[in-house]
């Protein structure tokens, strides 16, 4: 990332200005995390001058750190350095309500009128995508995170206990510790304090409307364990959402699960805004609230209590031995769920070669996972 000639420090911006430029971003945010972040980097380092590259890689820093999706960290960052608590609220507000009132939207016309022939074509054609999609997306997370024998162990062991339908908040602390313990680390030094104390004191089980307590109350657990434990963005959620929504709850068929993904990728924003479509199948908007709010609450209260020790914390052996064993944990979950999700896909010839060609195009030309999502839905209008 090059450095910007001249780019100012860090000073108090306007909320209205913060608000209006990260709407943007999450409006035309297309292209998941990468993409998003070199809109952000074009409208507050380049174009108002806000932060410097510095100061922004010191967020994407931060971001990679923390659980939850990576380009929300980065705005709530942003937004707390700008104005404080007030800037990191409206900054995180503003990049989701684009993909949130989308969202919300397609859900009502999915579960309104899916069974229509028409729409079911179209979604007939994206799934095989979405499956290549995930075989993807796990081949490039696994080269990324799993460079020795630990690490294939560890991915091993989470992909049988995610299988053998393993609690996945367990399989990921378990992991996470299987990590400290085979890096070798002098177990006698004192655990750092990491200022996660806002965490613990989160509970979150509103519900209106009429719609049940004890629901509203489990979809907001679900979400909030997902945001609070899992590392590697969006598509690192997807093991996790499938193991609680469509194995253990059946909130969701795992059709409307595929679905969800691709609807993730095709709207802007973060992939993990399907949190939304999910949340409005169970409880309307009110669930598509408690869903969001669930999925990416959890690292903005982190996000207070490190930005201030992040010096300390970023070259912490504690922190990067829990991490060396979570995200091979994660890569392992992600095979399992691309596994199960091919099984109900790929059922015929025609989808199996659809999503081998979509492997090969993401593979080997880096093409936008939009544009063959798209590609797939007139792929399914066209075929019999």
């Amino acid at each position: 990332m090059s450095s910007t000639p001249a780019a100012a420090n860090t000073r108090t911006v306007p909320l209205k200005q913060i608000g209006l430029t990260f709407f943007k971003v999450g409006l035309i945010g297309f292209g998941g995390g990468p993409g998003m972040l070199a809109i952000i980097r074009q409208e507050v380092v380049q174009k108002k001058r806000w932060i410097g590259d510095k100061e922004l890689a010191t967020a994407v820093a931060l971001g990679q750190m923390l659980p939850g999706p990576f380009v929300s960290n980065y705005a709530e960052y942003i937004g707390y350095r700008l104005a404080g608590l007030k800037g990191m609220v409206c900054a995180a507000v503003a990049l989701l309500l684009p993909g949130f009132i989308l969202m919300c939207c397609l859900g009502f016309l999915y579960f309104r009128y899916g069974t229509l022939p028409l729409i079911s074509k179209i979604f007939a054609g994206i799934q095989p995508v979405v499956a290549g999609i995930l075989a993807w997306a796990t081949w490039s997370i696994g080269r990324s995170n799993i460079k020795d024998l630990k690490g294939v162990v560890i991915g091993i062991i989470a992909a049988i206990a995610l299988f053998f339908r393993g609690d996945v908040l367990l399989v990921v602390l378990g992991c996470g510790v299987l990590g400290i313990v085979l890096s070798n680390i002098n177990i006698r030094k004192k655990l750092p304090v990491l200022g996660l104390n806002p965490f613990l004191l989160f509970i979150f089980t509103a519900s209106a409307l009429g719609t049940s307590i004890q629901k509203a109350g489990e979809l907001a657990l679900i979400f909030f364990k997902m945001g609070t434990v899992i590392f590697g963005g969006g598509f690192a959620a997807i093991p996790f959402l499938q193991h609680e929504v469509v194995q253990l709850r059946g909130w969701l068929t795992m059709p409307e699960f595929v679905d969800a993904v691709a609807l993730g990728q095709m709207t802007p924003g973060p992939v993990a805004i399907m949190a939304t479509f999910i949340g409005f199948k169970v409880l309307g908007f009110t669930g598509a609230i408690i869903a969001t709010a669930g999925t990416f609450l959890p690292s903005a209260l982190m996000l207070l209590g490190l930005i201030h020790a992040y010096n300390r914390i970023k070259e912490n052996q504690w922190a990067q031995a829990f991490l060396s064993g979570v995200m091979p944990a994660v890569c392992g979950m992600l095979l399992v769920s691309t596994v199960l999700i091919a099984q109900n896909t790929l059922t015929a010839l025609l989808p199996a070669v659809l999503a081998i060609l979509t492997l090969i195009l993401l593979m080997r030309f880096r093409i936008e996972p939009i544009w063959l999502i798209l590609a797939g839905a007139l792929f399914g209008l066209i075929l019999p």
